[in-house]
């Protein structure tokens, strides 16, 4: 339908570029033939260049019609007044016409406008299903978390060690939440030095891991208060797919988000929040905390429970 259009376009502006032309040229001739008529009957010779344009008119008209005028008792040939009469009347006609031209040209616009915006949805359409493919294939998701413990009867005014027993509770802490989250399928657990790595290869369970880390930090915080202890958790999240290489690529990232040192909320960047976007009913809602520099500026974004 759009070539169809384009092509009722292309006649009609070349019809109206021919009515254009034809309309200046039967402007120009009127005022050549009927300023020759005139000065002729005055016997001016200025306007005598005219007199092969104004010879064709006339002969032209008298093919038709015949008629003579009579001006003060001489009678003269009106065959090319009524020429430019006849063209007066068709430069009036025409412009008219043009107006109708126009409104047909606004018309098929405004056809070839809203089919090329029906193609551009449809491409949209089409390149939105391909980046959504192109996210999904970002089916893996990595957590790292890792534990601060700090002792609440220690201050600057009771004194005291502060890093007596942090060691120990923080291991405490690992050993305990490892107990509660272990039996979830689809993951894989690893403890690195003070931080433990999640890896779940199954996207759609995301929300249940998320879900229950933070019912297992927040149980293990709740009783380590209970002995006086505070318990701060710092947690990263990211999403990669197969061909990544995890170890070069997104555990670097996963070790720098912690640095930011946010406590006690999930954060993660935006190409986890473009694949969370696509998870249907989610069950936390990203917000963004900041722009911080990890090889580079990067929006920072945590993940709030919805409540």
């Amino acid at each position: 339908m759009l070539i169809i259009y384009k092509f009722l376009s292309k006649i009609l502006q070349f019809i109206l570029n021919i009515l254009f032309i034809l309309q200046i040229t039967l402007m120009v001739l009127v005022f050549l033939t009927a300023t020759y008529w005139f000065l002729n009957l005055i016997n001016v010779t200025a306007f005598d260049f005219v007199s092969p344009i104004a010879d064709f008119a006339s002969n032209l008209v008298k093919t038709f019609y015949r008629q003579e005028v009579e001006i003060g008792g001489v009678y003269v040939d009106a065959s090319l007044l009524l020429f430019d009469l006849l063209a007066v009347v068709f430069v009036f006609v025409i412009t008219k016409s043009k107006y109708y031209f126009h409104r047909g040209m606004d018309i098929l616009n405004d056809g070839i406008k809203g089919c090329e915006q029906r193609i551009e949805a449809r491409f949209n359409k089409s390149l939105q299903k391909e980046v959504e493919r192109n996210i999904k294939k970002c089916n893996n998701v990595a957590v790292l978390i890792q534990f601060a413990a700090k002792n609440m009867m220690i201050d600057s005014c009771w004194g005291g060690d502060a890093e007596a027993g942090v060691k120990e509770k923080e291991e405490e802490a690992f050993k305990t939440f490892y107990a509660s989250i272990k039996n979830i399928t689809g993951c894989k657990f690893a403890k690195t030095g003070d931080k433990m790595l999640i890896l779940l290869n199954d996207f759609d369970k995301i929300d249940n891991l998320l879900h229950f880390i933070d019912l297992s930090v927040n149980r293990i915080r709740t009783n380590m208060k209970k002995k006086k202890w505070l318990l701060i958790s710092y947690i990263s999240v990211d999403v990669f797919d197969n061909q990544t290489n995890f170890k070069d690529d997104v555990y670097p990232l996963l070790e720098k988000l912690l640095t930011l040192r946010i406590q006690n909320e999930a954060v993660c960047l935006g190409n986890f929040c473009m694949r969370y976007e696509l998870y249907p009913e989610p069950m936390y809602t990203p917000f963004l905390r900041g722009t911080y520099n990890l090889d580079g500026e990067c929006d920072v974004w945590t993940l709030v429970k919805k409540n």
